[in-house]
């Protein structure tokens, strides 16, 4: 998942915070996709402000049990292949099938191709959620949603 969409109203990047409309976008995401979530165990989330803020207007559609671990490596212009491995290496530790990385652009269109080889890197609208399913070392791209937020909730 993408984080919500962001002011720019902090000096440096990582401290942007979640505009009200970045916050209504990722609750409607999480009350559109609270099925697909209720299965996710492991919660992959950036450091930066505005994916912790969206982790945690997701909190509500998630399992109670969930494990959050914020991950240094998923930052904007980290490396997908380090991030690739990172997430796997976690996934393969955890007790859960499913996973929801919380991250950025343009980190998050190179990693869904590192997982699916041979994907063109789709653009991620903010909130928007790409669904996979990795299998034995192979995957697929099952979905890929965007949020559709009324201008006023």
């Amino acid at each position: 998942m993408r984080h919500g969409e962001a002011g720019f109203d902090a000096t440096v990047d990582s401290q942007r915070n979640l505009t009200d409309l970045g916050q209504r976008e990722v609750l409607h995401m999480g009350a559109r996709l609270a099925q697909e979530f209720g299965g996710c165990r492991l919660v992959l989330v950036s450091p930066y402000v505005r994916a912790q803020q969206s982790w945690r207007c997701l909190q509500a559609s998630l399992p109670q049990d969930a494990e959050v671990i914020t991950l240094d490596e998923l930052v904007p212009n980290a490396d997908p292949g380090v991030c690739h491995d990172v997430i796997v290496a976690h996934a393969a530790l955890s007790t859960t099938d499913a996973v929801l990385v919380v991250a950025h652009m343009p980190l998050l269109a190179y990693l869904l191709r590192e997982f699916v080889a041979g994907v063109e890197p789709p653009l991620f609208a903010t909130a928007a959620v790409a669904s996979l399913e990795v299998n034995d070392g192979s995957a697929r791209v099952l979905s890929l949603h965007s949020p559709t937020v009324p201008a006023v909730l």
